[in-house]
């Protein structure tokens, strides 16, 4: 069967597959477009404060093809993606954008939802704070709201000076967390090449080039010469973002995210290695590293009760955080806490965070337990690294 041309035809092929997954951590199905906004804001608001996700609207619970009906009409599909932009700028605050095409399987058209992880700590539908729990939005409990904003405070500081009118300071931080966290996927594009995780990274590709334009602009790149740097790497990022996949296309994708990846490096290199961290933000990392380890340690003793109460995913997910949480951190020069330590940590939070992305088989446990032995794994690897990190200190 041809796909149309206003169909994604990537995504149109990978759609049984996404059905089969059935709802979870990363995943929500909608029969229809909901006719109540709140409906569909407090899903999109819980993926944008926990992670990344997608909805499928057209798809029922059971993961059957419904389809949307009218949706093979030009004007409808602009109505429905209309909808969809009112809820993210309005019922959700803050506003966020997602990534929003047109699949179809059968001839039934579904639409499909790629809400990014926001920016921001905390995202609310009509004023009430949501996060995503294995098969469901909830509201967030206030000390969940209250930890979320405490980590999100703790990330943004590194980097900075301890004078907060520092705006130099604070440009360059921003710009080594961009940067950083685009090159986190740069790294990981070949794990990640198949839906739901390559729309997710590609979305990340396009919200790190719409902030590294709005960095260009400021006063500081334009004295600091490194306007025209910015621009190019937004280009790339954005050449990678919005390139329309079809059947063939690997090797160009390939040769566009090689070429993002190195814009990336060569201006982390000249412009963001060579600044030193203080000794605030070296102690900033340090205790990041350890709480991460902490509670890291506390999901392998949860693990096996996790597993047993069928909450594999809520597993995976937490491991992949605490994956990206050690892989942000490592972007950072942080020579000071010891020789090896920055790729020892780099190593360490790769692994986690592509925990997210092991399936699971009809395989008699076999794939199940690699999930396990990945996590505790990865965990007796950053309590080395932590004792390490505090021996080399007290020499």
């Amino acid at each position: 069967m041809a796909i149309p041309s206003w169909a994604d035809e990537k995504i149109s092929n990978d759609l049984p597959l996404l059905r089969s997954q059935g709802e979870g951590q990363y995943l929500e199905y909608k029969e229809i477009f909901p006719k109540n906004t709140s409906d569909l804001a407090k899903e999109i608001a819980a993926f944008a404060t926990s992670n990344q996700g997608t909805i499928l609207i057209g798809v029922s619970d059971s993961g059957d093809l419904v389809g949307i009906n009218g949706a093979d009409n030009q004007e409808e599909r602009d109505n429905l993606l209309k909808r969809l932009e009112g809820i993210c700028r309005g019922t959700v605050k803050p506003a966020i954008t997602p990534v929003a095409k047109f699949a179809v399987e059968n001839d039934l058209i579904v639409l499909v939802i790629n809400v990014p992880h926001g920016r921001q700590p905390v995202y609310y539908s009509n004023n009430i704070p949501y996060i995503r729990h294995l098969t469901a939005a909830r509201p967030a409990e206030p000390h969940e709201v209250l930890e979320l904003i405490s980590e999100y405070v703790n990330s943004q500081n590194i980097g900075k000076s301890e004078n907060v009118t520092d705006v130099r300071s604070g440009f360059y931080s921003s710009l080594a967390r961009v940067v950083g966290e685009a090159l986190i996927y740069a790294e990981q594009s070949n794990d990640r090449m198949i839906n739901p995780w390559l729309d997710r990274w590609r979305s990340e590709f396009g919200y790190a080039a719409a902030e590294l334009r709005e960095l260009s602009v400021l006063d500081i790149a334009i004295e600091d010469n490194i306007v025209e740097e910015l621009k190019e790497v937004a280009c790339s990022l954005d050449e990678v973002a919005t390139m329309r996949l079809t059947l063939g296309c690997g090797a160009e994708l390939t040769r566009l995210i090689e070429q993002a990846k190195e814009r990336l490096n060569a201006l982390k290199q000249s412009r963001i290695d060579s600044i030193p961290l203080s000794d605030d933000s070296i102690e900033q990392v340090k205790d990041i590293s350890i709480v991460t380890g902490r509670k890291l340690n506390d999901l392998v003793s949860r693990s096996h009760n996790l597993i047993e109460t069928g909450k594999i995913e809520e597993l995976q997910a937490e491991a992949s955080n605490f994956g990206q949480t050690l892989l942000k951190i490592a972007q950072y020069n942080i020579n000071a806490l010891g020789d090896g330590v920055k790729e020892e940590l780099t190593s360490i939070g790769r692994r986690l965070h592509l925990v997210e992305t092991m399936r699971l088989y009809m395989d008699g446990g076999i794939s199940m337990q690699a999930i396990l032995d990945s996590i505790s794994e990865s965990n007796d690897l950053l309590c080395k690294l932590i004792e390490k990190v505090q021996s080399y200190e007290s020499k």
